[in-house]
């Protein structure tokens, strides 16, 4: 019979969080190995720090799944950033909704972080993994809410009665230093992010080999990142590039538009 445990990330277990998500073929990878690094220096500096950062699901002793969230002092809510069980044999044994189960029974506890307060809300931005369940879909079924009915992707779950999670409406605005270069923003707390950062900027450089690139960590730039105020995964010239990367065409399509256009006042 099948034993599923869940635990806290703790600094112990910390390579089971970042490699859970990593495909085995990749692991040796010279951008998941720094991503790997990345990561993990952020959650050794989140956990001394305020000691929770997410959840690992262990099937038979073995991790098989994880939640990572962070907590947004400004909003007064918690962010989940990913719930993923990687092994497609280990679906539909419940082992998202026990890890979901273990974070929520923390998150209704109060926070230090919100003076002794309990988070107004569970906030998530579903992405979907091509051959899983949507993520979106199985955050609903959980009872998260739609923020609004045109984004099926963001999503909240409120932790007090008749809350309406309403995000600050933010817009990027430019700094004198972005003309005629290319920013790109990762989140350090993903193992992919360097992979993505460096096929981003390959990207760029295959249609504009002369653009200079700067890359700005997320959470370790914060102040570069308020200034700027709403960012995405890159801007150029000033624009915040609005086609995902991984459609390659439309992006290379839009840098080039975006390059050929005056820079924003």
């Amino acid at each position: 019979m099948e034993k599923l445990d869940v635990k806290d990330v703790t600094l112990e277990n910390i390579d089971d969080l970042i490699n859970l998500c990593i495909p085995n073929e990749r692991k040796s990878d010279s951008s998941f190995v720094k991503g790997a690094n990345v990561k993990r220096k952020w959650a050794v500096n989140v956990l001394k720090k305020h000691g929770n950062i997410g959840k690992l699901a262990f099937l038979n002793s073995r991790p098989v799944g994880l939640i990572q969230y962070q907590f947004n002092s400004e909003e007064k809510v918690v962010e989940i950033g990913c719930i993923f069980v990687p092994d497609k044999k280990n679906l539909r044994k419940g082992i998202g909704k026990s890890l979901f189960k273990a974070m929520i029974e923390d998150a209704k506890k109060p926070q230090p972080l919100f003076h002794n307060n309990v988070p107004l809300a569970l906030v998530t931005w579903a992405f979907q993994v091509p051959e899983w369940y949507p993520q979106n879909e199985f955050y609903q079924k959980l009872g998260f809410k739609r923020v609004s009915e045109d984004d099926p992707f963001l999503l909240y779950y409120p932790l007090k009665e008749g809350y309406i999670y309403r995000p600050k409406e933010k817009k990027y605005v430019p700094q004198e230093a972005d003309r005629g270069k290319a920013l790109i923003f990762y989140d350090p707390s993903c193992s992919f992010a360097i992979h993505h950062a460096e096929t981003i900027a390959k990207f760029i450089l295959e249609v504009a080999p002369n653009v200079p690139i700067r890359m700005v960590n997320k959470l370790e730039e914060i102040e570069e990142v308020k200034k700027r105020g709403q960012v995405g995964f890159c801007s150029v010239n000033g624009k915040n590039i609005q086609a995902f990367f991984m459609d390659k065409e439309n992006f290379q399509r839009e840098i080039r538009q975006t390059l050929d256009s005056s820079f924003p006042t």
